[in-house]
């Protein structure tokens, strides 16, 4: 093989690569994965290195992942082989070149252009790898893919921005809205007591809409949402599904995130009834700290708030800010049997 075609294959090959690596992250993206998880997995999988983290149950647990993970598997070993072909011809071509005495033999035009064309698409590939550039080129595949998955199904696209314990906070576009929020407003969809999920904010064209009780969804809003992907799931997809069951809890207590803190979440409740656990039991017995790492910050009764002791005990229509991991106050308050 004459070694300027071999060193043009190359080029090509890796151009290809690197191409493909930034595929396999939207791909990834698009299924709800984590922006910063996806680069380390996508390396790991493409490279066959074998390296496992916690992260990796992310896509082990999801079965669209564990397709795309296959495939790109499948396609780093393609890649491995090629590359290491074209790279065992290079070195023989050179050594016959050294060793030999005989003139070098001439390099046809179409080797040239071959080689030139190679290069220029390595060029490419590299001046994509620049951050701004990088990041308006994947938002372009995202485009692409979001627009063709709209079209062959009309679907919503969630992706997770970043978690939070079990918690996320996700994008999603809302390419059809489901039923449960149909010329509905927030405070009519009631989120936060069917799905434990808060809208933080929702972006409409280029504007970012202030979120109040009183908005309502329209087609090709982007939402940011907090909660479990599982319940964000079956808010905008799975509802979406007539023929499949929706996950949807009716409780009792209203639910709202002020905020949160790595791990953990201040949240506001609105006890419409107490949990059966606390009823009647005042907070020295109730051993919330222990059992569930949560902290009662303030109690709002009435028109008044209180100071929390040992001795105080929660009663219906209490207001209480509390602090803990997300999962366990919603288990606590809307979880409890009556």
């Amino acid at each position: 093989m004459n070694i300027w075609f071999a060193v043009a294959l190359i080029l090509a090959v890796v151009s290809v690569y690197l191409f493909t690596i930034e595929a396999f992250c939207v791909a990834f993206k698009l299924t709800g994965l984590a922006t910063n998880k996806i680069k380390f997995q996508v390396a790991s999988l493409f490279t066959g290195s074998g390296f496992t983290t916690n992260e990796s149950e992310l896509i082990v647990d999801d079965e669209r992942r564990r397709k795309i993970a296959i495939v790109c598997m499948y396609t780093g070993h393609v890649f491995s082989v090629v590359f290491m072909g074209l790279l065992t011809n290079v070195l023989i071509s050179i050594a016959t070149i050294t060793n030999s005495n005989s003139p070098v033999p001439e390099t046809k035009l179409w080797y040239y252009i071959v080689f030139y064309v190679s290069l220029g698409l390595f060029l490419f590939v590299l001046f994509l790898k620049i951050p701004p550039i990088n990041r308006r080129f994947q938002s372009l595949l995202e485009k692409i893919a979001i627009n063709t998955s709209s079209k062959k199904k009309n679907t919503n696209i969630i992706t997770v921005l970043d978690l939070y314990g079990k918690n996320a906070i996700a994008e999603v576009v809302l390419n059809n809205i489901p039923e449960f929020a149909q010329e509905k407003t927030l405070y009519e969809m009631a989120l936060t007591k069917k799905y434990f999920i808060n809208v933080l904010s929702i972006k409409r064209g280029k504007r970012i809409l202030e979120v109040t009780k009183d908005t309502m969804f329209n087609k090709r809003d982007v939402l940011v949402i907090y909660g479990s992907t599982r319940d964000i799931k079956a808010a905008f997809i799975d509802s979406l599904d007539k023929n499949k069951k929706t996950v949807v809890v009716n409780k009792t207590n209203d639910i709202n995130l002020l905020n949160t803190y790595g791990t953990n979440v201040l949240m506001e409740i609105d006890t419409e009834e107490v949990p059966k656990e606390l009823e009647g039991i005042p907070m020295k017995d109730a051993h919330l700290s222990d059992r569930y790492s949560i902290t009662i910050v303030v109690i709002k009764r009435k028109d008044n708030y209180l100071f929390v002791d040992k001795d105080t005990i929660l009663q219906n229509g209490d207001k209480i800010t509390c602090f803990g991991p997300y999962q366990n106050i919603k288990h606590l308050f809307n979880n409890s049997e009556k």
